[in-house]
């Protein structure tokens, strides 16, 4: 049996394998169990991460930090439901939260508090929004043992392409009401639903894309598959595609009530 991989070989490969320096800025999709065994758990990912860029002082590490669309979030305090790694990162020493009533995130270095602040005034992942602020910054995308369905900066690039279904608000049931928001420094706010994002299943062909052009940097990290790549080429490539077909990200799936009203009107415009 395998020993606990350490946090310092975490950095390590990080570092060798995907090509993380100092000074990085990193939004992360991870998913913990794809590393195995990890000595001192999700906190040793964290720390692994900070060092790879430099420590706080001169890099940046982002998560999503996404909630369940209840009637009431707590900025602070309501839990994150994207699993054991980022709920472990919000309520690390240093990060700041962003005020979102759905799709907040946790920010920790040197832009922290820039990147964070970027959500007031707007949509959970619309123009302006961290995820675009930190590719714009000219951050990449870190996913450990996941794929580019769980990729955030995709649906950026679908608020920033002007798609015929945009006007219609559609969004799931439980974020198409407007929610109250408790944001960071105790404030409330009513949060109308705005630019939701829909639903992700078909991102792989973005994936499969960024790998056709060779702009995916693939490595392990502990035992997960891994792959980085540049904020900027997720946009772009992202862009392309809806630019080829308007309908490209929408998935296929029977029982999306969401995909299947914006395929509709997609259909109905072209």
């Amino acid at each position: 049996m395998q020993p606990p991989i350490t946090s310092s070989r975490l950095r390590d490969d990080l570092r060798n394998n995907l090509g993380i320096r100092d000074g990085d800025q990193i939004a992360v999709h991870s998913s913990m169990k794809s590393l195995g065994p990890v000595e001192g758990g999700p906190l040793a990912l964290i720390a692994a991460l900070v060092d790879a860029v430099g420590g706080p002082d001169r890099g940046t590490v982002l998560m999503p930090c996404f909630n369940q669309p209840l009637d009431i979030v707590d900025a602070r305090r309501t839990p994150c439901r994207l699993g054991l790694v980022p709920e472990t990162f919000r309520t690390c020493p240093g990060v700041h939260l962003s005020n979102n009533h759905t799709h907040r995130v946790a920010v920790l270095g040197r832009d922290a508090a820039e990147i964070a602040a970027c959500h007031e005034g707007t949509t959970p992942l619309g123009r302006g929004s961290p995820f675009h602020e930190l590719a714009r910054l000219g951050g990449s995308v870190v996913h450990i043992g996941c794929d580019m369905k769980s990729c955030s900066l995709i649906h950026v690039a679908e608020f920033l392409f002007p798609l015929p279904f945009h006007a219609a608000q559609i969004a799931y049931p439980g974020y198409d009401k407007t929610i109250t928001l408790v944001c960071t420094d105790g404030s409330v706010r009513s949060c109308p639903p705005v630019e939701n994002p829909g639903d992700s299943h078909s991102f792989h062909i973005v994936q499969e894309a960024m790998q056709k052009y060779g702009l995916l940097q693939h490595g392990r990290v502990g035992a997960a598959a891994c792959f980085r790549a540049r904020g900027l080429d997720i946009l772009a490539t992202s862009m392309d595609l809806l630019a080829a077909d308007p309908a490209a990200l929408l998935c296929r799936k029977p029982g999306c009530t969401v995909c299947q009203a914006r395929r509709q009107i997609t259909v109905s415009a072209n």
